[in-house]
């Protein structure tokens, strides 16, 4: 069989089990990368030279090697169906491609003041429903949970946001509690669905585009005219969810494991990996011992 159309396959068969993101970018990945190169070959028919190759000119690219193994996870994901499905008999080649290693760690170094900046500009703005959309963005949320956030998931009597496996990174079921500044967001917004639906019980996005009535599918405008109000460096959208990392663990010195919960990691090494060593650390750590004897 081709590997575009095992690929086919793979990805319908994924459809209510991964988020939309992930099959997004999954899509994205084979589509770009993938299937110009080896999606009319027969799956039997690809080497490992072959893809040592391909791996090779993606680096040289100038890919990080971080998103050149996640393509081949991709790939990894289709040989595996085709396995299960008995197309495929044999060790998959990609297996034995080898790959640079890499610093997997965040790095995010802008200056303490100006993160405090970025926070206070997000708690400060003023343009409606992306203020809010920001403001949950702050809480240490990825961008989809956001924008896919239906009312079915918030309990506002118990004060509760949850994020079923489907819709979160983690793949497990998160609850969080919610701050006394997401209620006062949550209660307007759900007041508004009531007006709009007629019902209690109302359903839907949390958050609805007004041009569209529908999700919210691009924000980036709304955050550039965000920063130039504040003038602010340019950083991503993603970022605030770094900077909620690296200035809980580095700055405000939060439990690791308190801050991993609010990021609904999946493993705590993930969290560990925004910690920034400070050069002080060893001195004090030294100082401790000889003045203990």
């Amino acid at each position: 069989m081709k590997l575009a159309d095992i690929f086919k396959f793979y990805i319908e068969s994924k459809q209510y089990i991964v988020t939309a993101q992930t099959l997004r970018t999954n899509i994205g990945f084979f589509s770009n990368h993938i299937d110009p190169l080896f999606g009319s070959r027969d799956i039997g028919t690809l080497q490992y030279i072959e893809y040592q190759k391909f791996a090779n000119s993606l680096l040289s690219r100038g890919l990080a090697p971080k998103t050149v193994k996640n393509i081949f996870l991709v790939l990894s994901g289709v040989y595996r169906f085709a396995v299960k499905n008995n197309w495929y008999h044999t060790t998959a080649p990609i297996d034995y491609v080898d790959f640079p290693k890499f610093d997997n760690r965040r790095y995010f170094t802008i200056d303490v003041n100006l993160q405090k900046s970025y926070i206070r500009a997000i708690l400060n703005y003023d343009e409606p429903i992306y203020k809010d959309i920001f403001l949950f963005l702050l809480h240490g949320r990825r961008l989809n949970e956001v924008l896919d956030l239906k009312w079915e998931f918030v309990d506002l009597n118990e004060k509760i946001l949850y994020l079923p496996a489907k819709q979160n990174k983690s793949k497990k079921n998160l609850s969080f509690m919610l701050t006394d500044r997401l209620i006062e967001v949550l209660k307007y917004y759900r007041l508004q669905a009531y007006i709009k639906q007629g019902t209690p019980f109302i359903s839907g996005y949390v958050f609805v585009n007004p041009n569209t009535n529908n999700r919210f599918y691009d924000i980036r405008k709304a955050w550039q005219r965000l920063l130039n109000r504040a003038a602010l460096p340019k950083i991503r959208i993603h970022d605030i969810r770094h900077l909620v990392a690296t200035y809980s663990i580095n700055e405000l010195e939060l439990p690791i494991e308190k801050v991993s919960h609010a990021l609904g990691h999946s493993d705590i090494k993930v969290t560990q990996g925004y910690i920034n060593p400070k050069p002080q650390n060893a001195k004090q750590v030294i100082d401790c011992i000889f003045d203990s004897v």
